[in-house]
C-alpha cells in the first residue's frame, strides 16, 4: 500500500509540474516568438522581453517548483520500497538531492526573466542593465541548470533500470535525456544554435509524461518484475 501511495503521489506531482512547465515556456514563446539565447544583441532581447503579458506565465512557474519538490521526495520514497543495494540507495538519494537542488535555479530564472520585462518597459533607463541581467539568466538557466537535470535524470534512470521501479523503456528515455542535457549544457560554450537544445528537451518532456502516467496508473505493483515489463 505504501508503494502504491508513493507512486501515485509522485506521478500526480510530476504531471502537475509538467503542465506548469509547459505553460512556463510555451506561453512566452507564443507571445514573443523564439526565445533569445546566446546573444549580445540588445535589440533582439528587447524584442522578446517587451511583452508584460509574459510575466504571469513565469509567476505560475512556482507551481512547477513545488510539484517537482513533492515528486522528488515521493519518488525517492517509492524507490525505497524496492530492494536497493548500498550503491543504488546512494544513487536514489543523489537523484532526490540534485532534483531539489535545481529548484532555486528555476526560481532565479523565472525572476530574472520577469525582471527583464520590467527593464524593457523602463526604456532607456533599463537598457544599461538589460544585457547583464540577460547574460546572468542565460548562463544560469541554459547552461549550468542542464548539469543538474542531467544528473538527476541519470540517477533516476539507473535506479529504475536496476530495480524495475519503472519500465525499462521509460528508464532508457531518462538515460537518453541525461546524455542530451549534457550536450545542452555546452551549447552556449560552443556558440551553437539554441534550436539544438529542443530535441533533448522534447525527450525530457516525454519522460515526464511517460513516468507520470505510469506512476499514477500502474505503479504500486508488489512485483518489481511486473512493474518493469
Amino acid at each position: 500500500m505504501d508503494r502504491a501511495r508513493y507512486a501515485r503521489i509522485a506521478g500526480a506531482a510530476l504531471l502537475i509540474g509538467l503542465v506548469s512547465v509547459v505553460a512556463w515556456h510555451a506561453g512566452p514563446m507564443a507571445i514573443g516568438g523564439t526565445r533569445a539565447s546566446g546573444t549580445s544583441d540588445v535589440a533582439r532581447i528587447i524584442a522578446f522581453y517587451g511583452h508584460p503579458s509574459m510575466v504571469p506565465f513565469w509567476w505560475q512557474g512556482g507551481i512547477a517548483i513545488l510539484a517537482i519538490a513533492v515528486f522528488a521526495m515521493s519518488f525517492r520514497r517509492y524507490l525505497g520500497t524496492f530492494e536497493l543495494s548500498p550503491a543504488l540507495r546512494i544513487t536514489a538519494d543523489a537523484g532526490a538531492a540534485i532534483t531539489i537542488g535545481i529548484l532555486p535555479l528555476y526560481a532565479i530564472g523565472s525572476g530574472l526573466e520577469s525582471a527583464m520585462v520590467q527593464l524593457v518597459a523602463a526604456g532607456d533607463a533599463g537598457k544599461a542593465a538589460l544585457l547583464g541581467v540577460f547574460a546572468a539568466w542565460d548562463w544560469t538557466y541554459n547552461s549550468v541548470a542542464y548539469w543538474f537535470e542531467a544528473g538527476y535524470m541519470a540517477a533516476w534512470a539507473i535506479v529504475a533500470w536496476k530495480t524495475g521501479a519503472l519500465p525499462r523503456w521509460i528508464a532508457a528515455i531518462g538515460g537518453i535525456t541525461a546524455l542530451g542535457h549534457l550536450f545542452n549544457s555546452q551549447v552556449l560554450v560552443s556558440g551553437l544554435s539554441d534550436d539544438l537544445t529542443l530535441i533533448p528537451t522534447a525527450i525530457f518532456l516525454a519522460w515526464f509524461v511517460a513516468a507520470g502516467v505510469h506512476l499514477v496508473r500502474v505503479a504500486g505493483s508488489e512485483s518489481p518484475v511486473a512493474a518493469g515489463t
